[in-house]
């Protein structure tokens, strides 16, 4: 008897999209998982397989776009921010480009939240402040505007923390973050 093992291979260029958005996210919330523990070795695991993955798909821009995020973001969990700016100036031209041919990337984030959020994690406030502005001018998601809140009370910009919290849309932001919002516009009031 012969059994024949058939893997999930893209067909179409839509096909391939939603692989590459559904590895991109895995492999993003693994490397953002690591982030507490300064990304060791040992669990670097679920990451290395969703890179593995992308690099099947390597010949499409997103992927490339995506495994530069992931490994951008593996770089933040350790600490080095120098390894991590050369992979988000790598997925900045890649986003350039595929912005030139069509559609911006999307995979993990769009690039200016992917830089705010990295950024951010490294303590590195003025340059996430910066990306999150950046970010909504292009895509003013609450993810951007709570992230631009966040990096202005940081900096101890209390007027524009105050500004960022209230435009933030409360209605795509989970229930903890609702509540960051409610809290921060109280002293906002005084």
């Amino acid at each position: 008897m012969v059994f024949l093992l058939l893997l999930a291979v893209p067909v179409t260029a839509q096909d391939t999209e939603r692989e590459i958005e559904r590895v991109a996210h895995e492999g993003w919330l693994a490397a953002r998982a690591l982030a507490p523990s300064g990304a060791p070795r040992d669990r670097l695991g679920p990451v290395n397989r969703s890179l593995e993955r992308l690099d099947t798909l390597i010949v499409n821009v997103s992927a490339r776009y995506a495994d530069a995020a992931i490994r951008a973001a593996i770089a933040a969990a350790q600490e080095e921010r120098g390894e991590m700016g050369v992979f988000l100036e790598h997925a900045r031209a890649l986003s350039i480009q595929m912005a030139l041919i069509g559609a911006p990337a999307r995979w993990p984030l769009p690039i200016d939240e992917l830089e705010g959020e990295l950024w951010f994690e490294v303590d590195r406030f003025t340059e996430a402040r910066d990306a999150y502005q950046r970010a909504i001018t292009t895509n003013a998601s609450p993810r951007a505007w709570l992230g631009l809140a966040r990096a202005n009370a940081r900096l101890n910009d209390g007027p524009a923390a105050c500004a960022a919290y209230k435009a933030t849309p409360q209605a795509d932001v989970s229930e903890w973050e609702k509540t960051e919002i409610a809290v921060y516009l109280l002293r906002c009031q005084h």
